[in-house]
């Protein structure tokens, strides 16, 4: 991989843990929500993710003559050479944006598309697969879901997924069931070892699970719809009475997600439910994520999934390994 040339789109925590574990690519531009910057040798990447380390942002590292905008740096690509597009930007669901946008224009220009952004594809995966299709270039993105079939799997007519696909809220309920916190503890002692976000909305209100269940069954279900179609009730103070029926009968909780392939398409949907000692999610606790994929033929397959900034970002090397190998 020494002569593929990617553009890295996100300078966050995962962003910079994929720049350290991808030295045999050759990084030539970044951005944040600041600003694009060209990177012309290998210490300047090195300086600006320190600098971002630090705090900083990329506006205030270089001068600014050499500064650019997002669509300024994609308008290089056939100039420098990119192969790839790496985007970590945070998620939004609502739009996909700005993100959407930069996918599409690297597509377009057949540049392949590494993403760990579950918004571009919550909201546009019909059509990031036909811009890709359209400039000829892959796009991979087994990073948003942090769980994945195996591939022998993948050529099986999959009719049911079902997880544990939000560590947050594994974590949270884990020690509602396993430490006897309340609701208000657990997350308050999630926030503490930088588990939940300061605004954890996405996640104990499922969005970030309905997201996920929605992006795996377009992807592997052909599922259509949006997060509308998934019915999805979230965790807070009101699971305590679902936690204390579970822990009596030495059982748990967990905030599953599935997808199920009806007479009417694929049904979608994100809950709190009782897990018993022999399910295969029963041991699924803290951080920990796992997806069941079930085929036609009843064959079952479980997944444990990653975790951490640093397994995702290897799987987001392995990505830009498949998108850039020849056809």
């Amino acid at each position: 991989m020494n002569n593929i040339r990617a553009i890295l789109l996100g300078a966050g925590n995962v962003a910079r843990a994929f720049a350290r574990v991808a030295t045999e690519l050759s990084i030539v531009g970044i951005a944040d929500s600041t600003c694009a910057l060209r990177l012309e040798r290998l210490a300047d990447l090195q300086g600006v993710l320190e600098h971002k380390e630090a705090g900083g942002s990329l506006r205030d590292y270089f001068s600014a003559e050499r500064r650019l905008d997002v669509d300024g740096l994609l308008g290089l690509v056939r100039n420098l050479g990119v192969s790839v597009l790496i985007e970590t930007l945070p998620t939004n669901l609502h739009d996909g944006q700005p993100a959407l946008s930069w996918i599409l224009a690297a597509l377009s220009q057949g540049v392949a598309v590494v993403t760990v952004d579950k918004g571009p594809l919550v909201c546009a995966y019909d059509g990031l697969m036909a811009a890709a299709r359209q400039g000829g270039a892959r796009i991979a993105f087994r990073g948003t879901t942090g769980v994945w079939p195996p591939p022998d799997m993948i050529r099986e007519e999959i009719v049911e997924i079902e997880g544990v696909l939000n560590g947050t809220t594994n974590y949270i309920l884990s020690c509602m069931c396993e430490g006897g916190l309340s609701f208000e503890e657990a997350l308050r002692n999630a926030r503490l070892h930088g588990i939940a976000e300061p605004d954890p909305t996405l996640d104990i209100e499922g969005w970030d699970s309905a997201a996920k269940i929605l992006i795996l069954s377009k992807t592997f279900m052909n599922g259509q719809g949006d997060l509308r179609n998934v019915v999805r009730t979230g965790i807070g103070a009101s699971t305590q009475q679902m936690i204390n029926t579970a822990r009596s009968g030495g059982k748990v909780v967990r905030l599953m997600a599935r997808a199920r392939r009806s007479s009417g398409g694929v049904e979608l949907c994100v809950e709190p439910e009782i897990v018993p000692p022999g399910s295969s999610f029963f041991d699924v606790s803290g951080t920990h994520k796992a997806a069941v994929f079930r085929t036609a033929g009843n064959d079952r397959v479980f997944v444990r999934g990653v975790s951490g900034r640093e397994a995702i970002a290897r799987t987001i090397l392995d990505d830009v390994r498949q998108v850039t190998q020849p056809r």
